[in-house]
């Protein structure tokens, strides 16, 4: 826990990044370089070191940037760049009162108890998976999905958050129509932001929406990525987006990878998965009234119930590896 929190404060103050580009330094080097006071960065660095993220000489007192560690603390963006991780954590341990709480009068914590860098990880994390995974390693186990997009068809993503994926998607398929619905207005502004900069704004929609409230029309490809699990009402949730779904279209479902038993899941993220439940994914849908699936609440025979349900014929999990998400392939 506390390694965590020591690396969220060299990913925030650039600390990391300042040893990659501008090599070994003392605490004061440090300290001159970057403005901050000098005897806390001193700490800092003793505990990086301990911890093993840095190297430090005990002769000259300096600290270096390991270049084998380069790509998980500087490279944002990059398929192992944990800046995002550290960033998360930090911001879902901040309502811990309201989740004491939540523990003994029930119901659960607002999102606007969450602060801005937490939302600043999942975006980051998001980042990470959509520009290293999505295109180059998911899409070819969809080949249907290929050629709608191929061919000029329609994608909308629920839940798309800073709308990462639908930007990616879009410089990959420059013929395809995208667009990204959220609950939250300043997701959108975001995501409206990096459609510009990335050049495929013409081509890419953003909207703030509800999909509890209804479906804005209906699309040849549809997706949810990590969202499910989180909603208060993910019944009903899938049965807008089988309303969104053309007959003929497909929805893409990514959630987290867990067992039907959740005394069941294992493995060095299993307790990882259990925490964020408790700090954001079980107790933000509890906190709107919802079901509460929380972070292992979906396993594969959910999906394929839910997904029956809510009209939807078939789901195929795709034979994909990753070390938290399942992805799904579903037909009307």
């Amino acid at each position: 826990m506390m390694t965590i929190r020591l690396c969220a404060i060299g990913d925030r103050l650039g600390l990391f990044t300042d040893l990659a580009e501008n090599g070994p330094a003392t605490s004061q080097v440090m300290a001159d370089r970057t403005g901050l006071n000098e005897r806390y960065l001193r700490e800092w660095i003793y505990g990086m070191s301990l911890a093993g993220y840095l190297s430090f000489d005990k002769q000259s007192r300096e600290v270096s940037m390991p270049e084998a560690h380069i790509p998980a603390l500087v490279d944002v963006g990059g398929p192992l760049y944990q800046g995002g991780l550290f960033k998360m954590f930090t911001g879902f341990m901040q309502p811990y009162e309201d989740l004491i709480e939540s523990f003994e009068k029930g119901g659960g914590i607002d999102y606007e108890a969450y602060p801005d860098d937490f939302w600043k990880g999942l975006e980051h994390n998001s980042c990470v998976r959509y520009k290293n995974l999505l295109v180059s390693q998911w899409l070819p186990e969809m080949p249907d999905v290929q050629a709608k997009l191929e061919n000029g068809g329609t994608f909308a993503d629920f839940g798309c958050g800073a709308g990462r994926s639908s930007i990616e998607l879009a410089k990959a398929y420059p013929k395809a129509k995208f667009y990204g619905f959220d609950l939250f207005p300043k997701n959108i502004e975001n995501a409206r932001k990096t459609a510009e900069e990335e050049g495929v704004s013409d081509r890419v929609e953003f909207q703030v929406h509800d999909i509890a409230k209804g479906v804005p029309g209906q699309f040849d490809v549809v997706a949810t990525f990590d969202l499910i699990h989180d909603m208060a009402d993910p019944k009903g949730g899938l049965k807008a987006l089988r309303q969104a779904c053309k007959d003929d279209g497909i929805y893409v479902l990514m959630d987290v990878d867990c067992t039907d038993d959740p005394a069941d899941n294992e493995g060095p993220l299993a307790v990882f998965k259990l925490g964020a439940s408790l700090h954001f994914c079980m107790t933000s849908s509890l906190g709107q009234g919802g079901m509460g699936l929380g972070t292992v609440g979906f396993p594969e025979s959910k999906v394929k119930e839910f997904s029956s349900e809510a009209g939807f014929s078939s789901v195929r999990r795709l034979p994909i590896e990753h070390p938290l998400n399942a992805l799904y392939e579903i037909r009307p």
